[in-house]
């Protein structure tokens, strides 16, 4: 290990200008940073893998350790790495940290002109329109899950591919499937787990036999070959995501990316750590590698220079891809200061573009805990969204724990949890302040969700901490969950296929017990796609399921009132009110629509059984009741809600 001290670096040989290939009529500019080398090769090869060397090149060294050479010609579609040298002696050869398009595996960069990339509409296609961050509906998928199910409609070709997202007329049956599911739910956003290069597919054999959700980072600006039709030629990879990207845009769906820049799968393997050994990853005092991961490394984003290059990165992809979003894994390993230039880098592109990730790390960081993107450091990047774990834990029970319940469980204990994470989980001047449950600085700073790739779906978790109750009383228990975060203040989270009871089924192993929890899959990071895949029948069998999760979405695009950006706008129009029974969660939503004054009423009934709630003055009729219906009868004075359900009133007189 080479010991560095990192910030003598940073003042001497930070540089601010381009790294990676640029293309120029008749050359082509290569530059590469790596201020303690002795040497620097260039190799051109004339494919992604194999003994096919072009030629050798040595750079010059340039200012602020900048490696440079200048190739006379255009290079279109050659592969190359770098060869570093150390000591006048040591060489290692890698790929470039800043390709941006490479072979398969990820072995060697490639050489693309991204103008012959572009699919025909490109140029015209753009990112939806998304005012603030709480007019969205965020759908996260995983590309492979989305359609490698033959009975996702898609043709066998691009089944688990980009390609799956551009085909049209997807059907189950006379059950719509893929995009055309996208379309009918009314979902503004698709959030696609990890899409660059990782390292744990192989990509030659590109078939059903692997599967990994991609949080093993290979190469951050290249696209992952495995979601191609051909994993070899850089240019179709890229094509086919962009096609993707355009037919979402097309259908009003923008693309959220999920990115992993706290670690990387290799640490001494690493492409940072052969080009500059001991600058890209913290160490401990002494010298191992720091591991807030929990996955062997944690990249050291105040480096300064490892904080341009995530910045790069990021305002790539939000460019060369015209990207709507990005997700940040991990978000409490990147520094603070990094996270703001990052928002302030993409403002700069599209202030429309979303910036939210996971407010917490996997083990112990090296860096001081109040310079870091944890969720208690909220305040001080108020423009950056965070997934609200207090909420989500609130509503269905622990995550850790299958057993235990929340309050749609009937554990009341939560309701406090309840009431400010339905108001957004700011500060309201009616609820005691609790920085844990009042973590946002506005409503837009909360991600709402309570089923994410990880952990168990919400109804596998509900089929074990509540495996004695019928399906029926479990399913009301999902559409009341489902019914809190997309009614909640802030940006409502679904996981693909919860909106129509998504399982992770699983065989246990040979000597396992068969029991509720061996069943079923919590952690199917490299399960096979029979556990992954979306079965598309179950939205057949569970119908009424999805139906109401779409009625859901439509009422919140309907009606601001559930849709407010900052804590004054919660403050001004959100009263809470007594309904007769504290653990029942009551408050009206007063706001103007198309002119006139328009008052919602909110009412939470966890119970198991039917209970009376008080209107406050006014006769309400019902804008959605426990199957996503309206009924236009007048109510006065107050009614009795259904079990296990959430009831929205409006006043109509």
């Amino acid at each position: 290990m080479r010991l560095l001290n990192c910030n003598d670096i940073d003042n001497q040989y930070g540089y601010d200008g381009h790294l990676g290939v640029v293309h120029y009529e008749g050359h082509t500019h290569f530059r590469t940073w790596a201020p303690l080398a002795t040497g620097v090769y260039l190799n051109l090869y004339l494919d992604g893998e194999g003994n096919n060397k072009i030629e050798t090149i040595p750079l010059e060294r340039r200012e602020n350790g900048v490696w440079f050479v200048e190739i006379m010609r255009e290079i279109d579609g050659d592969f190359y790495t770098y060869t570093y040298e150390y000591d006048n002696c040591r060489q290692i050869e890698t790929i470039d940290i800043y390709a941006n398009a490479c072979g398969v595996n990820g072995k060697r960069g490639a050489v693309v002109k991204f103008e012959r990339t572009n699919p025909e509409g490109w140029e015209q296609s753009t990112r939806v329109d998304c005012q603030k961050p709480t007019d969205a509906v965020v759908y996260e998928l995983h590309v492979k899950d989305f359609s490698v199910n033959p009975n996702s409609g898609v043709p066998k070709y691009d089944r688990g591919k980009f390609s799956a997202f551009s085909v049209d007329g997807t059907y189950f049956e006379d059950i719509s499937t893929c995009l055309e599911h996208l379309k009918e739910l009314g979902v503004t956003h698709v959030q696609l787990l990890p899409i660059y290069d990782y390292c744990t597919v192989d990509e030659s054999k590109n078939d059903d036999s692997q599967y990994n959700w991609g949080y093993d980072p290979a190469n951050y600006f290249c696209l992952e070959g495995s979601y191609s039709s051909n994993p070899y030629n850089p240019y179709v990879r890229i094509r086919e995501f962009k096609e993707l990207v355009m037919t979402l845009h097309n259908n009003g769906i923008g693309v959220i990316m999920d990115v992993v820049f706290n670690h990387t799968k290799e640490t001494e393997q690493s492409a940072f750590e052969k080009s500059f050994s001991g600058y890209y990853y913290r160490l401990n005092p002494d010298g191992n590698f720091s591991n807030a991961s929990g996955c062997g490394n944690e990249i050291a984003s105040e480096h300064k220079m490892v904080r341009k290059y995530i910045c790069d990165c990021v305002k790539f992809w939000a460019t060369e891809y015209k990207l709507d979003g990005f997700r940040f894994d991990l978000m409490a390993v990147l520094d603070i200061e990094t996270l703001k230039l990052i928002r302030q880098e993409l403002d700069k592109i599209d202030p429309r573009i979303l910036m939210y990730g996971e407010g917490w790390t996997g083990g112990m960081p090296a860096l001081s805990g109040e310079k870091l993107g944890f969720k208690h450091n909220s305040y001080n990047f108020p423009e950056i969204g965070l997934f609200n774990d207090t909420f989500r834990d609130s509503i269905k029970g622990g995550t850790f724990d299958s057993y235990s319940r929340g309050y749609i469980g009937q554990n009341f204990h939560a309701v406090n949890y309840i009431n400010r994470g339905m108001a957004g989980s700011c500060e309201h001047s009616q609820l005691p302040n609790n920085k844990d449950g009042c973590f946002a600085f506005n409503p837009s700073q909360t991600i709402n969700y309570c089923e994410a790739h990880d952990n168990h779906t919400l109804w596998d978790k509900l089929s074990i901490c509540a495996k004695n109750e019928s399906e029926q009383e479990r399913i009301a228990m999902d559409k009341m969950a489902g019914a809190m975060v997309i009614l909640a203040q802030g940006v409502p989270f679904i996981h693909a296929g919860q909106d129509f009871l998504r399982s992770k089924p699983r065989i246990p192993k040979e000597g396992e017990p068969i029991n509720e929890l061996t069943i079923v899959d919590e952690n199917s990071y490299n399960a096979p796609v029979s556990t992954n895949g979306i079965d598309w029948s179950k939205k057949e069998k569970y119908i009424d399921v999805f139906n109401y999760y779409k009625a859901l979405i439509a009422l919140r695009k309907k009606y601001p009132h559930f849709r407010y950006a900052y804590r004054d706008e919660v403050e001004k129009h959100i009263r809470f009110t007594n309904g007769g029974d504290n653990n029942i969660v009551c408050y009206t939503i007063i706001d103007t629509v198309d002119e006139q004054e328009t008052t919602l009423f909110l009412a939470l009934n966890p119970y198991k059984e039917e209970k009376y709630v008080r209107f406050p003055e006014g006769g309400y009729m019902t804008e959605l009741d426990e199957n996503g219906q309206e009924n236009s009868s007048v109510l006065y004075g107050g009614t009795n809600m259904p079990p296990v359900s959430v009831m929205v009133y409006r006043r109509v007189n």
